[in-house]
């Protein structure tokens, strides 16, 4: 799941890093930390990441990572020690045992970083109420004289699965659907180019209502999937709706972290299982 939702946050921040408290059209301080830490209900701590800003001036494209930051946890008063992610520049971790993440549990973050304290607090969302599927199984056609690649045949939504889950107060959700077979077979759509890269697992964007349509166009493979139905804290859903700013006035982004840029939330998700044939 660490990587669902960085599509949004890596939007946001083009701006974010392009704006400062006295004039959003002034460069940003280089030094300035960039957060993005997100934690997710009954699963591991390990999708909280450093960077540094890039003023609009900049030539870089690239934030550069920090591993040199000291990062505690802190839940009900007690303090917890992340360390660096030796596998990606830039993450920390929790690697111990003796800290869950639940659905109402407040976190607060805190940054030492180059002698400035940067800090942040969340609150762990409710799971998503009512998580259901209008089916089980998902039988699509394969349909002669439609090649898709490599001369293989098409294939054509009969049927649709609908997810639904509750939302009377109209809270920004989103899907992931995972395929789940060691080596699925590959759903051919003839209209791939050759060499075209198949993905496994999908993240659509967030949405406010309370169904989302699986069919032919969000699959790739046959088999087991699982559709992971995600509750948005409102860290995450006030920066989702200031992603979109009009470049002629540029306004100064949301966010919850002090003395540094970005954003500190969490989620909450129920899990479904559904099979494609």
């Amino acid at each position: 799941m660490k990587n669902a939702i960085w599509y949004l946050f890596l939007a946001v921040t083009l701006i974010i890093l392009g704006c400062t408290n006295d004039s959003p059209t002034e460069s940003t301080n280089q030094n300035t930390l960039v957060v993005e830490a997100f934690l997710y209900a009954e699963e591991p701590i390990n999708s909280i990441k450093l960077t540094k800003s890039i003023g609009l001036g900049s030539n870089d494209t690239i934030a550069p990572t920090v591993d040199d930051a000291s990062i505690s946890l802190i839940k009900n008063g007690k303090s917890y020690q992340l360390i660096n992610d030796q596998s990606r520049s830039g993450y920390y971790i929790y690697d111990g045992t003796d800290i869950s993440v639940n659905p109402g549990d407040n976190f607060s973050l805190l940054i030492n970083y180059q002698g400035k304290q940067v800090t942040g607090s969340t609150t762990v969302p409710s799971k998503p109420e009512n998580v259901q599927l209008s089916k089980a199984t998902l039988t699509l056609v394969t349909l002669s004289g439609f090649p898709g690649p490599g001369g293989g045949g098409g294939a054509e939504d009969t049927n649709s699965i609908y997810l639904k889950w509750s939302n009377p107060d109209s809270s920004l959700y989103y899907v992931v659907i995972e395929n789940l077979e060691t080596n699925p077979t590959e759903i051919s759509t003839g209209n791939l180019p050759p060499g075209a890269q198949i993905i496994r697992r999908m993240t659509f964007p967030p949405i406010s209502a309370s169904e989302f349509v699986i069919g032919r166009r969000n699959l790739t493979y046959y088999g087991n999937h699982k559709a992971i139905v995600y509750k948005v804290n409102q860290e995450y859903a006030d920066l989702y709706e200031s992603r979109n700013q009009d470049s002629r006035n540029l306004n100064e982004p949301l966010t919850n972290i002090k003395n540094g840029l970005g954003v500190f939330s969490a989620f909450a998700s129920e899990v479904v299982y559904f099979n494609v044939k």
